[in-house]
């Protein structure tokens, strides 16, 4: 059963929130029996919904599943500022999830409700209340999961470029959806990006001219890898200079009808997780051979190349294109130089076609739409 107390209980219930506990309505089981979590439990809940905040908020949120971990985020649709959420799933069948503002620890408020499962997806949704941060005002939520796989309602963005201070171009991507482009303003702004602001790389670029020095992030410049159906590929690189040259990359996979990143883990079907990462396991070992008589590694780089694993944080960095996901799996072992590290990163890129990952999607996933013809 989900929260039923009013205002006038607000006040306590934050005092249990600031002490990371739970309102006693929230863990009492429905019928006085408590079950185990578990890993499918919680992947249940993975997904994207919409819907309202008090009748008349409308506000898209997602959720992502780590172990017995819930993470995610959401934004109010007039606003398009994403707000992070982070809970559990308790053993009532209650969802509890923690709000706060960016990389801030200091809560702004709370959602505690259930999911309501019918037959269909649309039939699925997430109920409950939201309190804020005082505790002065409690509002109930109804947010319907979304269907990722439906034709989508946007099939591609507008993009065009932005320089500052002419050598950094970031791209501005604009859909029909306004809250969306909101959402996407604030996930390709200078400050994400960079991790600096404008006004603060300004001053130090004047700076290095006056002084006649250098160092620092010098170029900012972006890739479109893919944008059709409704899904945008867009891979940035940052480059700058220290103790030498170095480069960072960057791809963010994002569902236009949600302004959402597409995370790989969230979109493969428990069930059938281990043959999907059993045949990324596969390709990797063909790539991994060619370094077998390589002369530039050692004896120990190349059975530290031979040993790597396709698992799910080779998932976490990836492109789609029109024929099918490159993931870069992140060349980690033991005596691995960093020197070897720099020649071979980039080199690991596990592909699967379309139809190849289409059979271990979750049938809501908006990546089973690359595989519509």
């Amino acid at each position: 059963m989900g929260i039923t107390c009013g205002l006038m209980k607000a006040g306590s219930l934050l005092l249990l929130l600031f002490g990371s506990a739970w309102p006693a309505s929230a863990q009492a089981p429905p019928d006085g029996t408590p079950f185990a979590v578990t890993f499918s439990d919680v992947q249940r809940l993975v997904g994207t919904y919409e819907g309202t905040l008090d009748g008349k908020y409308r506000i898209r949120l997602q959720l992502s599943g780590h172990d017995s971990v819930l993470t995610g985020q959401y934004y109010y649709l007039s606003k398009g500022q994403p707000l992070q959420l982070r809970g559990q799933l308790n053993g009532s069948g209650i969802v509890l999830l923690r709000e706060t503002v960016g990389a801030d620890t200091v809560a702004t408020g709370w959602f505690s409700g259930k999911l309501d499962i019918g037959l269909l997806l649309a039939d699925q949704w997430l109920r409950g209340e939201w309190y804020n941060r005082s505790g002065t005002t409690l509002m109930p939520f109804q947010l319907q999961r979304m269907d990722g796989s439906a034709r989508p309602t946007t099939a591609k963005a507008r993009i065009s470029s932005k320089t500052y201070l002419s050598s950094f171009q970031g791209p501005v991507v604009t859909v029909p959806d306004a809250g969306v482009t909101k959402l996407l303003a604030q996930c390709f702004s200078l400050e994400n990006l960079i991790g600096q602001e404008l006004a603060s790389l300004r001053a130090e670029q004047a700076y290095k001219r006056q002084e006649g020095v250098s160092g620092g992030t010098e170029q900012l410049d972006y890739t479109v890898n893919y944008n059709a159906r409704g899904l945008l590929s867009i891979t940035t690189q940052t480059t700058g200079t220290g103790a030498s040259v170095w480069y960072d990359h960057r791809t963010q996979n994002i569902d236009l009808n949600t302004g959402f990143p597409v995370v790989l883990e969230d979109e493969i079907q428990p069930e059938r997780l281990a043959q999907f990462l059993a045949l990324g396991q596969q390709k990797m070992q063909k790539i991994t051979r060619a370094y077998e008589q390589d002369e530039f590694l050692s004896e120990e780089d190349q059975q530290g190349v031979l040993g790597q694993q396709f698992g799910l944080n080779s998932t976490r960095e990836f492109t789609i294109s029109a024929t099918g996901l490159a993931f870069d799996h992140p060349v980690s072992y033991d005596g691995l130089s960093n020197f070897v590290w720099k020649v071979l990163t980039g080199n690991f890129q596990v592909e699967f076609t379309h139809a190849e990952l289409a059979r271990f999607l979750k049938p809501e996933s908006p990546l089973r739409r690359l595989a519509t013809r």
